[in-house]
């Protein structure tokens, strides 16, 4: 009787956990793609504001700051090379039983080439948000 009353604890906060964590932003393969397809159509967009707002530490940032980090955003999109950015598509990640993940996007330019980049993002009450390893 004992070992039946530990397991149904153990499964009981096996589930808390589970619950926790899809209360956090689902951690699931879906949930981090998806967080990470947004924060680069916000780039493709030009809502700059919303990328930097993407960050895990941009709600402890001074304003000035922060409003420096949109203004090079926004001049980075600038440059030749990213102004032709059209579209993003997640094509793999890996979750980490940290909450961390890793969403390696493809990204299209105009002149239809591509390019790869990984992008690291953390699960946190609000969701996924990127962060800087």
């Amino acid at each position: 009787m004992l070992l039946h009353q530990g397991a149904l604890l153990m499964c009981g906060g096996l589930l808390t956990a589970v619950l926790f964590a899809c209360s956090k932003g689902h951690f699931t393969h879906k949930s981090a793609q998806k967080a990470a397809e947004k924060y680069y159509t916000m780039l493709i967009k030009g809502n700059y504001k919303g990328f930097v707002d993407g960050y895990a530490s941009s709600d402890n940032l001074p304003e000035d700051f922060r409003s420096q980090l949109i203004d090079a955003t926004a001049q980075f999109m600038a440059k030749d090379d990213m102004r032709s950015l059209k579209s993003v598509k997640a094509i793999s990640d890996s979750l980490c039983e940290d909450s961390t993940a890793y969403v390696m996007l493809q990204l299209n330019f105009s002149d239809s080439t591509s390019e790869q980049i990984e992008l690291p993002l953390v699960l946190l009450k609000e969701g996924w948000k990127m962060w800087t390893p």
